[in-house]
């Protein structure tokens, strides 16, 4: 299966490393992403870390939701991870046996869907090399972790 074409927006980031004619007509998006109302806690610390951390007009008020299911599956993975290492990493079934904790469950199934989002929205650092912020304004320059704590 094909691999789905880049928008315009992104190609033109990347210098038009293909050189094809591109579609100027493209719909473009306005203004910065706006954070749902609908977020738990931890993930509005995490979006506030990752939009200041991104160049200016790299996401627009169209990724607004994407942005929010990619924090909010990097929270259930840092609350996943965190009741592990707090112990929960077995449970005692009903007929008396251990079995592996459902956290194991819930963490693996957050990082395949925090590789998944993170990949579309240049979080990683394939994605991240298709991606030229342009002039740096300094206003992000984020440098600690993303740590919820």
């Amino acid at each position: 299966m094909a691999r789905p074409s880049k928008p315009t927006e992104i190609k033109l980031l990347s210098g038009n490393p293909g050189n094809r004619p591109l579609n100027l007509t493209e719909p473009r998006p306005t203004g910065g992403p706006v954070r749902p109302t609908v977020m738990t806690p931890a993930a509005k610390k995490i979006w506030a870390k990752l939009v200041t951390a991104m160049p200016d007009g790299v996401y627009t008020t169209a990724d607004s939701h994407l942005l929010a299911a990619y924090c909010e599956a990097v929270a259930a993975h840092q609350r996943a991870t965190r009741k592990i290492m707090e112990g929960a990493d077995e449970i005692v079934g009903s007929t008396g046996q251990t079995k592996i904790s459902p956290w194991f469950k819930e963490q693996a199934d957050s990082a395949r869907l925090i590789v998944t989002l993170g990949a579309k929205l240049g979080l990683d650092p394939v994605s991240r090399q298709q991606i030229n912020g342009g002039e740096d304004s300094g206003r992000n320059a984020y440098t600690g972790d993303f740590d919820i704590n």
